[in-house]
């Protein structure tokens, strides 16, 4: 490290440094050189810690922004950083966005964390700022910027497993598709392929003709579309869904009916486009529950009434997995658990008539589809 020196112009000592970035800098402005020597002193033992702070103007929305451009629209899907973004610009922008980074304590983000659960918004996307948050302190720290994060001692909100979801009835299906039908004819093929399927609403915005299969009776499920973005699936793999003869005719006639659309969607809007999530379900899908007299329930709830159809009608549990493209059976047993409270009973009664059936074999299982 150089000498301490005097500045003759400015009348004041400083000394050159290479910050955690290499760059040479200089500091100056002291009174004199036993000043200029403690603070040099300081500095180097920071650097040699990495405590010292690379740039202590950095905001808040200036570090977000790096975190997005430099590592997130690298490292993740398109439709993962998007919803960063989103959660950045509309939510945590006006709070911290202004704010130097170093003038960030754990009260701000916990002021935050309250403020939000004013808005009415789950826990769940509550937690997913707080990670969001994090996520931008800790590349910053990587980076050599900082060396503190305040979201670390700060817990997530509380969220119980499965308290969000809300499987409907077959009696509650049935009535959802009939009055979508007489209301909303425009939406009832999404919902009708909804309950009887299990596709997640980004698959089903995505899902395009040729990855129906009317000869074998399949859907490919090999994208989705969510928050404007195209991509690939939640797990990031391709998945067969096997359908019944009756969807298989049902879809046949849609086909026939369904507007025409250049990217060849199974489920475009009046355009030809992909559907807006924000859009179907403010127009359709909460109009349709009120009108069925349901209390307004997540779309991904479809999801779990085909689950919950199948583990009702005692559809074998890995069937049920494939199906819903999860990475192994326990995924979905973990999920689903509480929907099986007649399990045990099961088990006991097929232990009883272990020996006396051994050779009566086993059924093939009949799924009812709902809307038939």
């Amino acid at each position: 490290m150089p000498a301490v020196r005097k500045n003759k112009q400015k009348n004041k000592w400083e000394f050159d440094y290479k910050d955690l970035t290499g760059k040479r800098k200089t500091k100056g402005g002291f009174a004199t050189k036993v000043e200029a020597e403690k603070a040099q002193a300081k500095m180097i033992d920071e650097l040699n810690k990495g405590l010292f702070v690379a740039n202590d103007k950095l905001t808040f929305r200036e570090a977000a922004e790096l975190y997005l451009d430099n590592y997130a629209k690298i490292y993740c899907k398109k439709s993962t950083w998007v919803g960063y973004e989103g959660y950045l610009k509309h939510h945590i922008y006006e709070y911290l966005g202004d704010l130097k980074l170093l003038e960030i304590r754990p009260l701000h983000i916990q002021n935050f964390i309250k403020d939000m659960t004013k808005t009415g918004l789950a826990n769940s996307t509550i937690n997913h700022f707080k990670k969001t948050i994090g996520a931008v302190f800790n590349y910053m720290i990587d980076s050599g910027v900082i060396y503190q994060n305040p979201v670390n001692r700060i817990k997530c909100l509380k969220v119980k497993n499965n308290t969000l979801m809300r499987p409907l009835t077959i009696k509650e299906t049935n009535k959802l598709l009939a009055v979508t039908k007489k209301h909303y004819p425009d939406f009832y093929p999404l919902l009708y392929i909804a309950v009887n399927t299990g596709l997640r609403e980004g698959e089903l915005f995505a899902l395009t003709w040729d990855c129906v299969n009317f000869v074998e009776g399949y859907i490919v499920v090999n994208k989705s579309y969510t928050h404007g973005v195209l991509g690939s699936t939640k797990t990031g793999k391709d998945r067969k869904v096997k359908i019944s003869l009756t969807v298989t005719k049902f879809l046949k006639e849609w086909k026939m009916a369904c507007p025409k659309s250049e990217l060849n969607l199974v489920f475009p809007n009046a355009n030809g486009n992909y559907m807006d999530s924000q859009n179907m379900m403010k127009r359709r899908f909460k109009p349709a529950l009120a009108l069925a007299g349901i209390d307004s329930i997540r779309f991904h709830d479809l999801r779990h009434t085909y689950a919950s159809t199948l583990i009702i009608q005692q559809v074998p549990l890995p069937y049920i997995s494939k199906q819903l493209g999860h990475s192994t059976n326990k995924v979905t047993l973990d999920t689903y658990v509480h929907l099986m409270p007649e399990s045990a009973q099961l088990g006991d009664s097929l232990l009883e008539n272990l020996y006396e059936d051994r050779d009566s074999g086993i059924e093939e299982t009949n799924v009812r589809m709902f809307g038939t």
